[in-house]
């Protein structure tokens, strides 16, 4: 390290909305017969069209508007674990990584041998390949899990088959973070939900100590996220976050770290033991490492693009909140005037830290400088077979965002994704 480191129902009231957890237990080695076996023995009893990409196979009974959707994603999440990690060898010979999109969570747990009980996708290592299942996550969760789950795919392929849990959690979960504009990724985002969790590990002292968590081994780390969600959950955000500070920590507009974090990858790709090769790249006192990490994370705020993405997505809930008590909306004024003037709330709950949306309502109709959105702005569009209209936000100098609407299976209820169509600057 450096010197510093070395020495909630009704209009008024609140409508509970639970988020769920992204629960992905990675790297786990799943025993499976080969895919035409299983579809011979009627277990796979669905039959998978196969898409082609620049670097991966795509097997999948998705729609064909979201299948090409994550096919132009996929390739350009490669493209930027490439960039990022260019001082690996990132070619693989023409040979294409595969990727099972099933549509219902039984495809998915036969295909599997179910042997995964609570993630929405895995990496399977000996066969190389990620599968998930839409069903249990929907849209824009699936999303993530991919973004995540691919690098594990790419780390063991191309960084080391070697990375403690912490390296391999910590830098899946920067990527799944990434906002995908339609042509490349923004990356080194902050979402408000980790802000909040870190903060609340922090003030109730649940953080694992920083070199108990680097030393944890694959099976601790599974085991900690099979018998307890929540410390689970706190493992994941807390090695997020260690990452995340080696990666983008700066001073004077330098980043800190990161030329010795990159240091540290390719002396584990190399072959050296990672504790080993932490000492040799930042230094041994992992208690600098962590007392200069806790001084950051106590100033970490969430990043505008992912702020934008929230606010978005709490209209969202809104709106399918509305629906449900049949309120619905032809313009986006009367929309506004229901949700300022009627005091509608919204309550979270994300693993064990609750919070609610803001008292003021009119922040997430404004811009992050507090500025009203126009009608040219903020709007609805109609979509034919929608169950409610797109809501689109689009001004200038700001990610531009849809949120979609979909029916659930056996229309029990509606859910949403956000889309970013373009906008924004990464780091």
């Amino acid at each position: 390290m450096d010197d510093d480191m070395g020495g909630r129902s009704k209009h008024k009231g609140l409508v509970p909305m639970r988020i769920a957890f992204l629960a992905v237990v990675c790297l786990t080695i799943i025993s499976l017969t080969p895919l035409d076996a299983r579809a011979e023995s009627g277990k796979l009893s669905t039959e998978l069209r196969i898409l082609h990409t620049n670097h991966y196979r795509i097997h999948t009974d998705l729609d064909r508007s979201l299948t090409e959707d994550l096919a132009r994603r996929v390739d350009a999440m490669y493209e930027e674990y490439a960039r990022r990690l260019a001082i690996f060898d990132t070619s693989h010979s023409g040979d294409k990584y595969d990727l099972y999109f099933f549509a219902r969570r039984k495809t998915f747990e036969d295909f599997t041998n179910h042997k995964v009980s609570n993630a929405g996708g895995v990496t399977i290592p000996e066969l190389n390949c990620f599968a998930a299942d839409l069903e249990s996550q929907g849209r824009d969760a699936l999303r993530q899990t991919l973004q995540h789950e691919m690098f594990h795919q790419f780390a063991l392929t191309v960084v080391s088959q070697d990375l403690p849990p912490w390296l391999n959690e910590g830098l899946a979960v920067m990527f799944q973070e990434g906002i995908y504009t339609g042509r490349s990724f923004i990356l080194g985002q902050v979402p408000p939900r980790r802000v909040r969790q870190l903060q609340y590990d922090i003030s109730k002292k649940q953080l694992v100590d920083f070199r108990k968590m680097m030393t944890m081994k694959l099976s601790e780390w599974n085991g900690t996220l099979g018998h307890d969600r929540v410390a689970g959950s706190t493992q994941y955000n807390q090695a997020w976050a260690m990452c995340q500070f080696l990666v983008y920590a700066s001073d004077h507009g330098q980043f800190k770290y990161r030329g010795r974090f990159l240091d540290l990858l390719q002396r584990i790709h190399n072959g050296t033991d990672p504790m080993q090769a932490f000492n040799e790249a930042f230094s041994p006192n992992v208690e600098g490492f962590q007392s200069q990490f806790l001084k950051w994370a106590s100033t970490l705020a969430a990043t505008p693009e992912a702020v934008l993405i929230e606010r978005q997505n709490v209209l969202g809930d809104m709106l399918i909140s509305c629906n449900s008590r049949g309120r619905r909306f032809d313009a986006i004024d009367a929309f506004r005037n229901t949700v300022i003037r009627g005091g509608l709330y919204l309550q979270y709950t994300q693993n064990n830290v609750r919070w609610e949306t803001e008292r003021d309502a009119k922040i997430y109709f404004c811009d992050l400088d507090g500025r009203p959105y126009s009608s040219s702005e903020m709007y609805f569009d109609i979509r034919t077979g929608a169950p409610l209209p797109d809501l689109v936000c689009d001004p200038i100098g700001q990610i531009h965002l849809r949120t979609r609407f979909y029916d659930l299976p056996g229309n029990v209820g509606v859910e949403r994704e956000t889309i970013v169509e373009g906008g924004g600057n990464g780091r």
